[in-house]
């Protein structure tokens, strides 16, 4: 699917040991990011990057619509960026949403940008730290979320840098973060709820084989293929995972 090594920091392999760490997994950069992003859009309306691009945000939307016919369904999109996704899903109908992020500038530029739509009573946008079991479990409350989306927050937990003083380990991931995120998202679903994952740094095997313990594999979504070297992959790829009663 991937080559050796691409310029996130990924280094190809199916062990998480092989990941190296990258600046796309620190806070600070996130939040470099999201005050230049704050600027831009007082100042011009630009809502800043969409990860993956928006043909890949339009074929999670439909793939919501076509699956998830109750549109007061709970739904969280964790790491959710400028909240590009939760607007998409509100024009849809969809009316109980919540998009979460560990940078409070991006839950800034959120709020401000579902304020500018016309859905602003059918979106909250919160801080949250995925990783904290009692951040997960404040966010989901009691009655726990339907669906949970993730374009992109699983791919920066897993370039994250692990807290080490040597500097001749500087460079490794924090393998830990990598394996409390499957338990968040069983935290944060309801019995049979479904999680809607999008990574460009693992493969669709890696996904299920790391989620099978708590989530059954529910689906995937096609997108552009290549092939190199004999081998067809993909740049991008999107599985629905079912969490097992």
């Amino acid at each position: 699917m991937y080559s050796d090594s691409d310029d996130s920091g990924f280094a190809q392999g199916s062990d998480a040991v092989l990941f190296g760490a990258s600046r796309l997994g620190t806070k600070d950069h996130w939040d470099s990011v999201y005050t230049r992003e704050i600027v831009n859009y007082e100042e011009s309306g630009d809502i800043g990057d969409i990860w993956y691009g928006e043909e890949t945000a339009e074929k999670l939307v439909n793939w919501v619509s076509n699956n998830i016919d109750d549109t007061n369904a709970r739904i969280l999109d964790v790491g959710c960026g400028n909240g590009h996704l939760l607007v998409k899903l509100a024009a849809e109908g969809y009316t109980n949403l919540t998009g979460t992020d560990y940078s409070l500038q991006a839950v800034e530029l959120a709020q401000s940008i579902a304020k500018g739509s016309s859905f602003s009573d059918r979106i909250t946008v919160l801080e949250q730290n995925f990783l904290d079991p009692a951040d997960v479990a404040r966010v989901a409350g009691h009655e726990k979320f339907d669906v949970v989306l993730d374009k992109g927050a699983y791919d920066a937990i897993s370039l994250m840098l692990k807290d080490d003083e040597d500097a001749n380990t500087c460079l490794e991931v924090d393998r830990a973060a990598i394996d409390i995120y499957p338990n968040s998202v069983v935290a944060s679903l309801k019995d049979a709820g479904i999680l809607l994952l999008t990574s460009c740094n693992w493969t669709e095997d890696e996904l299920i084989s790391r989620f099978k313990e708590h989530l059954e594999f529910a689906g995937r979504i096609k997108h552009q293929s290549f092939r190199f070297g004999g081998v067809v992959g993909q740049t991008v790829v999107t599985v629905a995972f079912k969490k097992r009663k």
